[in-house]
Order: C-alpha cells, then structure tokens, then sequence
C-alpha cells in the first residue's frame, strides 16, 4: 500500500483536501493535524477528495466523524467525495454514510455547501 499523500487546495470558505494512497493508522495522524490546523484557523467547510484514495481504515473513517461534529458546531461540515466502489461499501457496511455526508464529486459537494463551484 501507497502511503497517503494529503495536497491542500483553499477555495474561499472551502478547504478542499485531495488524499491518495492509503488512509491507515500510520497516514491517519497527518490527516489529523492538517484538520485540527484547519479548524484552529477557523476553517470549518472542508471536502476529502477520495478519488485516489486506494484504502481507508474503519479506526481513520470513525475519527472524521469527531472532526465533523467539531465542524458542524462552528456551522460547517466535513463531506466525503469520489469514493471509489469498494471504499462506499466500507462506509455504508459500518454506517458511517448516515453519519458523513457522502457526495459524488467535489463539484457536488462544493454545491452541497452552498458553494456553486
């Protein structure tokens, strides 16, 4: 497995994190702190851009829902985007698609903010 690479793109309110590679518990961390950064900058609108995610942890998936919920009291959110078939099945057999709102695209999801693109 890859490790994960995380590339920050800021569009406006949004903060888009592109991740590729492997989420596990050794790659989590450094999601992690670029979160909690986000959050300690007041950035609360932020999209993961799974398309070239090849494999997430159940342990990685149950920690975004803590920083969705932090999000979700400062009137943001966290929304995942472009899960590949296998990884939509991990989140929706775990639940976790009730919990974290699961979008298409990062087009979709920037729109489900209220963005427009």
């Amino acid at each position: 497995m890859r490790e994960c690479s995380i590339e920050l793109e800021e569009k406006g309110e949004l903060s888009i994190l592109r991740l590729d590679g492997s989420l596990d518990a050794y790659s989590f961390p450094r999601l992690e702190s670029t979160l909690g950064q986000l959050q300690e900058g007041g950035k609360h609108r932020v999209i993961l851009d799974c398309a070239a995610l090849e494999y997430v942890s159940s342990a990685a998936l149950g920690a975004l829902i803590g920083f969705a919920r932090r999000a979700r009291e400062k009137g943001g959110d966290l929304k995942l985007a472009g899960l590949s078939p296998k990884i939509y099945n991990i989140v929706e057999l775990l639940g976790f698609n009730k919990i974290l709102e699961v979008c298409d695209s990062v087009e979709d999801a920037d729109k489900r903010f209220g963005s427009g693109g």
